[in-house]
């Protein structure tokens, strides 16, 4: 599967305002300035928190929402360790790392994510002994001839299949919301 790291997947359920959108364009364009490494998590963005506080006064749909966040999260982290498995990365030690974020904002969760071992980070972008990164990009710096070294994407391919069904657990939810995963992905 050819996965392009620079797709940014937005969607866009009921107009917004300018502001959430030009906010949005200023993270994309740093984000493609600097290299970034964390925290790789989506924003659910509203345009302004009268929507959100408003929801929060049902704690039984709110509960209900948060609980399938949560178990989307919970799905994403287990296959992630198959992902690692099946690109013969070694060791437990990133695989045991995975951790689930969740941020709230009048009980809602409107940030949600992945933290990891830095590890997980090289292995997927194929830096390692004598291949280092600068910027978004890595340079060989060994003296050996060729490029040995190979991306092992464990980690966008699998948040990219289970994207949609996100935005499916959003939309149900909310009909003025801007999901931001511009910053869910490797870069």
């Amino acid at each position: 599967m050819s996965f392009n790291c620079h797709h940014h997947f937005f969607i866009i359920a009921e107009k917004t305002a300018m502001s959430i959108m030009q906010r949005i364009a200023d993270a994309r364009s740093n984000s493609r300035k600097d290299s970034w490494d964390g925290p790789f998590d989506v924003n659910i963005e509203e345009t302004g928190k009268t929507q959100r506080f408003e929801r929060s006064r049902n704690t039984d749909e709110t509960k209900d929402y948060n609980d399938r966040l949560r178990a989307w999260g919970e799905k994403v982290k287990g296959a992630l360790p198959d992902s690692i498995s099946s690109h013969s990365i070694k060791g437990s030690k990133l695989s045991n790392s995975i951790k689930n974020t969740y941020y709230k904002e009048f009980g809602e969760i409107y940030r949600l994510g992945f933290s990891f071992a830095r590890e997980g980070i090289f292995v997927h972008k194929g830096v390692g002994r004598g291949y280092v990164m600068r910027g978004t990009s890595v340079v060989k710096t060994a003296k050996t001839e060729g490029f040995n070294r190979k991306e092992k994407p464990w980690f966008n391919p699998v948040v990219a299949s289970f994207i949609p069904e996100l935005e499916q657990i959003i939309v149900e939810h909310t009909d003025s919301a801007v999901i931001n995963s511009s910053r869910i992905f490797i870069r």
